[in-house]
């Protein structure tokens, strides 16, 4: 099954390898990946696909949110994420 996550996080060394390292020990596999910064906040913004076979992206975005310089997660509509990446690409 394919999902999308949007990621907010804090832009210090190690963030984005955290956050992708605990969605693939929890068994998912990131098919994309797009970042957008936001500089005057030190944040990126990630849109993560993502793909599982029977595995709970709640519990996954639960586990995300817990991680220290995680400031939001949400999971996007697949309309909505076609969207955002058509947005993000043509900036």
């Amino acid at each position: 099954m394919n999902h999308t996550m949007k990621l907010t996080i804090c832009r210090v060394e190690g963030a984005m390898i955290r956050a992708l390292g605990l969605i693939e020990r929890r068994g998912f596999a990131v098919t994309s990946i797009n970042a957008t910064e936001n500089e005057p906040a030190q944040q990126l913004e990630l849109i993560i696909g993502l793909r599982s076979a029977d595995r709970s992206v709640d519990v996954l975005a639960r586990q995300i949110e817990k991680l220290f310089d995680v400031c939001s997660v949400s999971l996007l509509q697949h309309n909505e994420s076609a969207l955002e990446l058509k947005e993000s690409m043509a900036c």
